[in-house]
């Protein structure tokens, strides 16, 4: 069953062989024959002197002009005896498969050389194993496919590397095998790669008191903020004084008995306005200040965060304003 089906794959990939000899054949003249016989003889002599590099050489050269069974036949003996044995074994195949379909003299001795080497070929079985589940699986640098693991991959006698590509890696495996030796490769992951749980149980560390945050006071730059605003306000309180002072002193030159033109009606708005901002800008600015110097003064002593502390600090701010006066008081503790 099996040399039939090795026949088959063998006619289907030479099925167009024959056209492709013809349209060669048409182009060669008879010095390309010619010349390909003398490098063939040579070929011969190469090879009977054991020089088999230099006689596979000649002998594809051959090829080249004129493919035929007896060609391919040395081509396989001087790549078997390089050591190229998988190669040599294709070779060798192909040859008989030719030779039986032209009845060459040489298919005895093409199927002999054949069946001695298939029993020289050595052979690797690789199989995944822990860890190794849904690893891909390379042959030196070429991949495996799925029908090719478990099962005998036929390699050259000597070493071989076998890499395992995992998802947290990969590892590898060094084997050298000799002629005709069928060894089996088991490719386990170590410990660093395997996906499996090892089962160790996991101590979860001591839980820990809570950590005791020691308030220190601000040393930002927040009460300085909090007083150039304080400082800016206080001008802003001087600016709006003076300008309601003004319209005030006009009024009371354009009024009579508390009687004012409704032409100076405009001006007593504009003082009532800059009366009310003087009394707003004012308290802005002395709250802020007041409130930089505690935070001043807090920084600079001892931290204390005790709640008797906190209650015997305080600062009181009054801000009073009407049309005929604006005051601010100030008070405090500490």
């Amino acid at each position: 069953m099996r040399t039939r089906s090795l026949s088959l794959c063998l006619a289907a990939a030479l099925l167009a062989s024959p056209v492709l000899v013809a349209t060669s054949a048409w182009a060669q003249t008879p010095q390309e024959l010619s010349k390909a016989r003398a490098t063939y003889k040579q070929g011969l002599s190469l090879e009977a002197a054991g020089d088999w590099g230099s006689a596979l050489a000649k002998f594809e050269q051959v090829a080249k002009v004129k493919l035929t069974p007896q060609v391919r036949f040395h081509i396989a003996r001087c790549k078997e005896n390089l050591g190229r044995l998988n190669e040599a074994l294709g070779d060798y195949r192909v040859a008989e498969y030719e030779a039986e379909q032209a009845s060459a003299s040489e298919l005895p001795e093409i199927a002999k050389a054949r069946q001695a080497l298939e029993a020289r070929i050595p052979k690797l079985v690789i199989v995944r194993g822990e860890g190794a589940e849904s690893a891909r699986i390379e042959l030196d640098g070429v991949e495996l496919g799925e029908a090719k693991l478990g099962r005998e991959v036929g390699v050259d006698p000597g070493p071989h590397r076998i890499v395992a590509r995992v998802p947290k890696g990969q590892f590898e495996e060094n084997v050298t095998v000799a002629e005709g030796e069928v060894k089996e490769i088991s490719l386990v992951a170590p410990d660093d790669l395997s996906p499996a749980d090892t089962g160790t149980p996991v101590t979860p560390p001591p839980e820990q008191p809570p950590a005791t945050v020691d308030v220190q006071p601000s040393k930002s730059a927040l009460p300085w903020i909090i007083g150039g605003v304080g400082v800016a306000s206080l001008a802003a309180s001087g600016f709006f004084f003076l300008q309601k002072n003004a319209a005030e002193s006009d009024l009371e030159d354009a009024c009579r008995n508390d009687v004012c033109p409704r032409s100076k009606q405009s001006l007593q708005d504009d003082g009532e306005r800059a009366a009310l901002l003087t009394n707003v800008t004012l308290g802005i600015g002395v709250v802020g200040i007041g409130v930089a110097t505690v935070m001043l003064i807090s920084r600079g002593g001892k931290a204390d965060s005790s709640a008797e502390t906190a209650r015997t600090r305080k600062l009181d701010v009054n801000v009073g304003a009407s049309r005929a006066f604006s005051g601010v008081t100030l008070g405090g503790h500490f």
